[in-house]
């Protein structure tokens, strides 16, 4: 009887030596991931890179900056009042009283590849949180068929938006149309066309050649 009330007592004394260890242990995690916490700081920070402007002032009508400037010294230019200039594209995409935009400031932004322009590279731009009436200035979009209207905006940038997500955009208050766009006409590749209609008449006749030795194993 008393080594059955010893061994109960043992297992009674393990369990909960177990369950203390267990809460000593989420103890000293919940300690370390608070000290983590309020250690960083209150945000992230983004080194200066030399290859770009770095602002000297803010003039009432804003610094006149591109893409890359923006995203290399982000931080240097948080919550500066910028200039920016680019081809808008796609569509004005509203949200009650304001709307979003966006700007393309590419080598491509003067002229497309059709009318002359040579190839520079990737298609690189901003988005602009501006109101949804300012934006009835803008006719052309830039897409397939047309050149947008190159348009400036000037306003605050934000280079962790806490209104839009941590998203970086510009808070434009102004907004002017620098040069209309227009319709683009697409030429018809002659060359090209050829080249498809013969690879088509391939493919057909290598199909039309299975289908006969398909046939002829069965």
């Amino acid at each position: 009887m008393r080594k059955q009330v010893y061994s109960v007592m043992i297992r009674i004394h393990g369990a909960a030596a177990g369950m203390t260890g267990f809460f000593m242990a989420m103890a000293m995690l919940l300690f370390l991931f608070s000290g983590t916490a309020q250690s960083q700081p209150p945000g992230h920070r983004i080194g200066v890179n030399p290859a770009y402007p770095v602002p000297a002032g803010e003039p009432p009508a804003g610094i006149e900056v591109n893409s890359a400037t923006l995203v290399e010294n982000a931080n240097l230019r948080n919550g500066r009042i910028v200039a920016f200039k680019g081809e808008a594209i796609g569509e004005s995409m509203v949200r009650g009283t304001m709307a979003w935009l966006h700007l393309n400031d590419d080598a491509y932004m003067e002229r497309n590849i059709e009318e002359g322009a040579v190839l520079g590279g990737y298609n690189s731009g901003h988005a602009v949180w501006v109101s949804a009436e300012l934006t009835k200035k803008i006719r052309f979009f830039g897409d397939f068929k047309h050149e947008g209207d190159i348009v400036r905006v000037a306003g605050a940038f934000h280079a962790a938006c806490r209104e839009h997500g941590g998203d970086m955009d510009i808070h434009a208050s102004s907004l002017e149309i620098s040069r209309p766009g227009h319709p683009v006409r697409h030429a018809v590749n002659m060359q090209r066309g050829m080249i498809a209609v013969l690879l088509f008449v391939l493919a057909a006749l290598l199909y039309g050649i299975r289908r006969i030795a398909v046939r002829r194993r069965i």
